[in-house]
């Protein structure tokens, strides 16, 4: 299959394009590199992998690289509440009007499959006792999360006989990566327990989902390799329901893990969001099932850190 990957480059972009390749595909990766190009290099001059540097927002590059791919996978976006609110207006340019230049152009260029990675943060505050589904009522509470249930809207309204788009609300990501990220909850905490011996918590009592780098890329290739009628206009909640997890436990887990780390809590968090997620779809559809727990992402990030795998952590290539 000849797959091109809008957002190759990046922190869940980076696992998915080297899995892609792994699995035998012919890949080209669009990405603007804003992060550089480094989480790549180790496929540079491989015969079935080609790098564009590019916006997605540029019409002609768009009409240019699409033809000729049977599957568009876009992950390209400004990510995360905080990247968002830096610049609002640049945020929904890119995560919204962006992505259905990248949508038109993939379905007038006659490409099969559109996968478009969504996020879980589309509920924004659900009831703990009644994890979301893929029906429940989107309650977006920011930026980010507005601009992606937009795009979600028109995204499954392009399904066709001909043309078979699937949207994946992804879990929060934890997990190494080529371009690795400590901003997300697992590293962050982790890291803080590794340097600082101490993790801040804001609002231990809210409810994230987790899902690994390497368990999305696995939920990506089983769309890729599905039949159209199995995920043609179908929303898939990507996790797992063991990775629903409070930011406590999560805490705790790192504590366990990293010895003499002190918790601190903040009662008054924040951050408004609190959400469980139910993954069943997923798993009966797809027969996705993370191989990833969340405890296991911080044994991973720990393990790393002990190795000395990064420089400097805390250096801005590291965060959004």
């Amino acid at each position: 299959m000849k797959i091109l990957v809008i957002g190759g480059a990046g922190y869940v972009g980076s696992v998915l394009t080297t899995h892609l390749y792994e699995q035998g595909h012919e890949l080209t990766v669009l990405d603007s590199l804003m992060f550089g190009s480094q989480s790549l290099e180790p496929l540079f001059g491989k015969e079935r992998f080609k790098l564009i540097e590019g916006d997605l927002r540029d019409q002609d590059l768009l009409d240019s690289t699409i033809p000729g791919h049977d599957a568009v996978c876009l992950l390209a976006a400004i990510v995360g509440e905080p990247a968002c609110n830096r610049d609002e207006k640049n945020a929904e340019d890119i995560n919204y009007h962006g992505a259905m230049k990248v949508l038109e152009s993939a379905k007038r260029h006659g490409v099969k499959q559109f996968v478009f990675t969504s996020t879980c943060s589309n509920y924004g505050i659900s009831d703990p006792n009644a994890p979301a589904t893929e029906t429940s009522p989107l309650n977006p509470l920011s930026v980010y999360s507005r601009s992606k249930v937009e795009a979600e809207k028109q995204i499954l309204a392009s399904a066709s006989e001909t043309f078979h788009p699937t949207v994946l609300r992804l879990s929060t990501a934890f997990g190494i990566s080529p371009r690795m990220r400590f901003d997300l909850l697992v590293s962050d905490f982790t890291l803080a327990a590794y340097r600082e011996q101490k993790v801040v918590i804001y609002g231990g009592q809210f409810w994230r989902p987790f899902v690994h780098t390497q368990d999305i890329a696995r939920a990506i290739q089983m769309v890729l390799d599905s039949e159209p009628e199995t995920v043609s206009g179908e929303v898939f909640n990507i996790g797992g329901d063991e990775n629903n997890v409070q930011k406590m436990q999560l805490g705790e887990m790192v504590q366990q893990e990293v010895n003499g780390t002190e918790i601190e809590t903040i009662p008054a968090g924040t951050d408004p969001r609190s959400y469980r997620v139910d993954f069943t779809k997923a798993k009966s559809r797809l027969g996705f099932v993370p191989q990833w727990s969340v405890r296991d992402g911080v044994t991973e990030v720990h393990a790393c850190l002990q190795e000395n795998r990064w420089s400097d952590p805390k250096d801005a290539r590291h965060f959004n």
